[in-house]
């Protein structure tokens, strides 16, 4: 394994040798950076270093999201861009519940890797979260595909449930931001 170094300014790791003047994360002189030990083992870092759920997670974040402002603005545009906003609405709502459970398997096994366990105080909530999340996605594939979205009342339950689906994006993303360096050592 190369030997690391840390910068004691902002905590960017990288091998030594591979800083030329300055931090490229953060622009400290070079002369800040100190030896750094990992604390995990080499196969747990190569698998962490996959970043494997936080790319997975911005799929669902994206479809929540892109859901809300759709449904947002169905009313406000025109007859025939408010019929490619119905269509884009009912294929992502389609594919929503399929990204979430991506998601929520990759955060399981990453969770895993990170903490051997799953119930952290931070993971317990993720999971109830995620769990949340799941269950929105199904009522919207199945509000999209039974009821006309074009009825006011069931446009309004579809934009409550994109507001729930964005709530737990949000509320995910702020936990999963709080864990970004935590795990355990070995």
């Amino acid at each position: 394994m190369a030997n690391l170094v840390k910068c004691k300014a902002c905590g960017y790791v990288t091998i030594e040798g591979k800083i030329k003047d300055v931090c490229p994360a953060c622009g400290v002189p070079a002369k800040m950076f100190e030896p750094y030990t990992d604390p995990l083992s080499e196969k747990r870092r190569r698998i962490l270093d996959l970043h494997i759920h936080p790319i997975i997670v911005h799929f669902p974040q994206a479809f929540a999201f892109t859901l809300f402002g759709l449904a947002f603005l169905f009313f406000v545009v025109p007859p025939p861009i408010q019929n490619a906003f119905y269509y884009t609405m009912l294929v992502i709502s389609f594919f929503l519940p399929f990204v979430v459970v991506l998601s929520f398997l990759t955060g399981l096994f990453d969770g895993k890797t990170r903490f051997r366990k799953m119930t952290t105080p931070f993971l317990k909530k993720k999971i109830i979260i995620g769990l949340i999340f799941f269950i929105t996605s199904i009522a919207l594939v199945a509000v999209a595909f039974t009821q006309p979205l074009s009825a006011i009342s069931v446009m309004a339950l579809f934009i409550f449930l994109t507001i729930v689906a964005v709530g737990c994006t949000v509320s995910l993303g702020l936990i999963g931001g709080r864990l970004v360096d935590a795990k355990f050592p070995g």
